[in-house]
């Protein structure tokens, strides 16, 4: 998948390791369901997923541009290559088409292009629906021996 920043193409595609060494899948599962809820988001969780742009943005970045690598295991150069993806999500969010939510639901597309990744995104999905679904239960007058 193309994305556009500025003047520059990005071609975005997530990689089997960095995106399961960052826990990608699980994250976007999270976002895309506050996102959905369709009831808002309170800030915090708005600043966290502001904050998950650029990470996402890096993992997907690894494939095709190698002045965004970094060495997923180690995490040696992580933290360099972070601040150009926040410097690019920057520069998305201050021209004047920026729309959190269709940034965010471009990278969830390219993310969901691999077939292994979708069926792990679906998977992860119904497992966090179904975990809200089930009732907290607690036991009424029981106590600690």
């Amino acid at each position: 998948m193309k994305l556009r920043i500025g003047e520059n193409e990005y071609s975005i595609k997530f990689a089997y390791k960095p995106t399961l060494k960052e826990r990608i899948v699980s994250k976007f599962v999270r976002y895309s369901r506050e996102l959905s809820k369709g009831d808002g988001m309170d800030f915090e969780k708005i600043e966290d997923m502001l904050l998950f742009l650029p990470e996402a943005l890096l993992v997907g970045l690894q494939v095709h541009h190698k002045d965004f690598a970094y060495d997923c295991d180690t995490g040696d150069g992580k933290k360099e290559k972070l601040d150009k993806a926040f410097a690019l999500v920057e520069q998305y969010m201050d021209s004047e088409e920026a729309d959190v939510t269709w940034f965010f639901n471009r990278l969830q597309e390219a993310l969901l292009q691999d077939s292994f990744l979708r069926s792990l995104f679906q998977k992860e999905q119904k497992k966090q629906e179904e975990a809200e679904m089930r009732p907290n239960l607690t036991v009424v007058g029981e106590t600690e021996n």
